[in-house]
């Protein structure tokens, strides 16, 4: 998965605010710091001591954020496991549960650039699953590239998704909601592949 970094860049820079700094936007749209730290238990600021223990930093719900004022409704960790939020449709989420891990590969973009380098960059994508066709191309079809199960209509994942120019994000805030517009493809698949472990079938 390619990540084209110096576009989320430049992305939050327009769209940062007095209000939401860049850093804080980022959080909105993935959920977590970047130190892993996730928002329903640091919803201001990064808090690295949580994001290093791998214990703490996976140890919540959606319970008591049921309007997604911490964690936005459409937050990329928030769609790829919905945890016990309200769901509008496909509420069985244990259906569609994943055993994932994420390598990165290429060299990291150097601070403060907003001009891409033309090098590759992003992650690998592994993970497990009972039905691992089935499973990976229902979360990208229904979680990624659609809002509908989270009530958000045509809202795709502002990580993930295959955003085209009328693409948005809406991040609940009081008293009235912000909607930003315009997201680019931040992520692109360059491959993939199935695998079957025949042993286990009979």
């Amino acid at each position: 998965l390619h990540s084209n970094v110096a576009a989320f860049r430049r992305f939050l820079k327009a769209n940062a605010t007095s209000d939401m700094s860049p850093e804080l936007l980022a959080a909105k749209m993935v959920g977590r710091w970047p130190s892993g730290a996730p928002l329903m238990l640091a919803p201001d600021r990064d808090a690295p001591e949580l994001g290093s223990d791998l214990q703490q930093m996976n140890n919540f719900t959606y319970a008591q954020d049921p309007k997604g004022l911490r964690c936005p409704m459409g937050a990329h960790i928030r769609r790829m496991n919905p945890r016990d939020t309200a769901l509008e449709v496909m509420t069985n989420v244990k259906i569609h549960r994943i055993i994932r891990h994420g390598t990165s590969y290429g060299p990291p973009l150097p601070e403060n650039v907003l001009d891409d380098d033309g090098k590759e960059r992003g992650i690998f994508f592994i993970f497990l699953s009972a039905k691992a066709p089935e499973t990976f191309e229902f979360l990208k079809k229904e979680w990624i590239n659609s809002g509908n199960f989270l009530g958000l209509g045509e809202e795709e994942d502002p990580i993930a998704g295959a955003h085209t120019s009328t693409s948005m994000f809406t991040i609940p805030v009081k008293p009235i909601r912000r909607r930003l517009q315009t997201l680019e493809r931040f992520t692109v698949t360059r491959g993939g592949e199935y695998g079957l472990d025949r042993k286990s079938v009979v």
